[in-house]
């Protein structure tokens, strides 16, 4: 233990500022500067570590120095709430960081929220829109967003939402990849926050990047024309005895020569909304854009749709749909070159070329991003006698056509 002896020899004057001692009864290093710092009360102050005084004591000097006694106009008490809140800082920040983090958030309610509770809650809301059919997220939509904010919950969803840093959100998505989509999921999450008060701004303030839009796939003459001519000749054809017939005429023919898209449009289609004899498709408004449109059935879709052995109920059946689908386009020899927009595409590509004409082709498509668009115009530009031969084409009407592997 330490002890300190009659002539002072443990004390320590620091001239107009204060003097530290050693206080044997607690063990403890006072810095003691009486009234030099204003106010009503001696300043006293205990440390542990002598050289933890010696800082302190330099602090006040240096705070002397530079303010003078403007610098100590907090009452006592303030001074107390000071000292303690920089031990609770710990060095970790400034006190005025640490006001300007309290004022940000001050208003917000369930600031000890964690980041899984908020993705539970923006998912559940999401379902909950989607069954008022109120701005609710498609299936497509809610199975991306379960995805993503899945990942985004295993990495930070223990961490409470006020917590959220952009940088470590930025460090994390170069390594993960995927960067625009889990940007824009991530932000909607977080807007959802701010809409609910639960934070006063989105901490997600970098952009989106934009899509690369690469050249779109087509199909070429003899691809689309072995799709749609297997399509016609394997709608009875059952892969098993209890399996489904293949029965997907309609759907080759609705995408090839209607340009309609794959899960949004196709494949919520009922035949009551093909009018063959009318020549047109009824395309929702609820599907996939504010506005529904009909779609020109070209004459020789409309033979070909007339060939269909369904008419009646869902356009695409939905029971073991992929199995029957992975067929077709292994059977057609098309499987290695397909992606999920390629019929729309070739749609899109072949229509510019035979109408020249950008305005007619959005109609059809719904709407169309400019980017791709020009792509279709670039391809259209080369292909108006294929387009010509793609619009008129026409199918045997009897069965003298089968695809390569079907053939015995």
């Amino acid at each position: 233990m330490h002890r300190s002896n009659s002539n002072g020899e443990r004390s320590k004057l620091i001239p107009g500022v204060c003097t530290i001692r050693y206080v044997q009864k607690f063990n403890r290093y006072e810095v003691d500067s009486g009234l030099k710092l204003g106010g009503a009360k001696r300043h006293r102050k205990q440390f542990k570590r002598k050289s933890d005084a010696i800082n302190y004591a330099r602090e006040l000097k240096e705070r002397l120095d530079e303010q003078g006694l403007s610098g100590f106009t907090l009452s006592r008490e303030d001074q107390i709430d000071a000292e303690c809140a920089f031990e609770i800082l710990n060095r970790q920040g400034s006190l005025l960081e640490a006001c300007k983090f309290f004022m940000r958030f001050h208003g917000t309610h369930k600031s000890d929220l964690l980041i899984k509770d908020l993705i539970d809650e923006f998912m559940h809301e999401r379902d909950r829109m989607s069954i008022l059919d109120s701005k609710g997220s498609s299936a497509r939509t809610y199975k991306d967003y379960n995805h993503r904010l899945g990942k985004l919950s295993k990495e930070f969803g223990r961490l409470p939402v006020i917590s959220f840093k952009e940088d470590d959100f930025l460090s994390w998505l170069r390594i993960r990849g995927d960067i625009r989509g889990m940007m824009r999921t991530t932000k909607a999450l977080f807007s959802f926050a701010v809409e609910k008060k639960y934070l006063p701004e989105n901490p997600i303030r970098s952009k989106i990047p934009k899509v690369k839009i690469g050249k779109p796939s087509i199909l070429d003459d003899h691809q689309w024309r072995s799709l749609a001519l297997t399509a016609l000749n394997t709608q009875a054809h059952r892969n098993s005895p209890r399996g489904q017939p293949i029965d997907l005429l309609a759907c080759v023919v609705l995408g090839l020569w209607c340009g309609l898209r794959p899960e949004a449009e196709l494949r919520r289609l009922d035949w009551e909304d093909v009018n063959i004899e009318d020549g047109f498709v009824n395309i929702h408004d609820d599907w996939k854009v504010a506005i529904g449109r009909h779609v020109t059935i070209p004459d020789c879709a409309k033979e070909l749709l007339r060939q269909c052995i369904h008419k009646s109920g869902p356009v695409v059946n939905p029971r073991n749909f992929r199995k029957r689908w992975e067929w077709l386009r292994k059977s057609a020899e098309v499987f290695d070159a397909w992606d999920s927009d390629i019929m729309r595409h070739t749609y899109a590509s072949m229509h510019y070329a035979l109408n020249n004409n950008k305005q007619l082709t959005i109609n059809e498509l719904g709407h169309c991003n400019s980017s791709m668009l020009r792509h279709y115009i670039n391809h259209g530009a080369k292909m108006r006698e294929r387009s010509k031969e793609f619009f008129s084409f026409g199918a045997p009407t009897q069965k003298n056509w089968m695809p390569t592997t079907l053939r015995i």
